[in-house]
């Protein structure tokens, strides 16, 4: 007999995070070793506007009920594949490239692609909780983000499953890097750092690569 189930359709998503402290290397552990990241209500991400919506004809009432959907929620960020190589995105989000990323294999119904509007078609009417809480303005566009929903009353979340980290490679291939390196108290503490976080992802079966733009 045939199965006529239809396959799921799986995409890869990314995370950035820094790697400059103990502190920094023991939460990329966490993640690693357990495959569950940390979601946040809106009001701790780093978009002012998060969760902003515009509705003329809306009712106190009825902005108490939608206030109270979007707090329900718990939000992860994740990046797309378009968003791995800007270097851009690796200084904000990864620490000058003294950083890694995540790679994640993910269900493409569990994560939303935001929405990126115009300020001005920020101002149109809406009250649907999950579309308030996908759409940015247009300005942050190059993180081609995609978000992960859930209501929960726990922020630590399995989203998909983890199949590959990169990690920032600062200064690689110079004809001074090492004099660049022990210069710099920073980068050594990162390298040191990074060394021990490939052993973590080893032991898992994960494999690592150091980015290339």
């Amino acid at each position: 007999m045939t199965n006529n189930k239809e396959k799921s359709n799986k995409i890869k998503v990314y995370k950035f995070r820094a790697l400059s402290s103990d502190k920094e290397f023991s939460r990329a552990k966490q993640i690693i070793e357990t495959g569950c990241f940390w979601c946040s209500n809106f009001w701790e991400l780093n978009d002012p506007m998060e969760g902003v919506y515009s509705n003329s004809n809306i009712s106190p009432t009825k902005i108490l009920k939608i206030f109270e959907g979007k707090s329900e929620h718990k939000i992860c960020s994740f990046s797309g594949s378009k968003a791995l190589r800007k270097p851009s995105l690796w200084g904000y989000y990864a620490n000058g490239c003294k950083g890694l990323v995540i790679e994640i294999e993910v269900e493409e119904s569990k994560v939303k692609a935001v929405n990126y509007i115009s300020q001005k078609q920020f101002k149109n009417d809406i009250d649907d909780v999950k579309e308030i809480l996908s759409r940015k303005w247009d300005d942050w566009k190059l993180e081609d983000e995609f978000r992960f929903l859930v209501k929960s009353d726990n922020n630590f979340h399995k989203i998909g499953e983890i199949t590959k980290v990169y990690f920032g490679n600062p200064y690689d291939g110079l004809n001074n890097t090492p004099v660049i390196l022990n210069k710099s108290k920073d980068l050594s503490k990162f390298n040191e750092l990074k060394k021990e976080l490939i052993k973590v992802c080893e032991a898992k079966d994960i494999l690592t690569n150091d980015i290339n733009f």
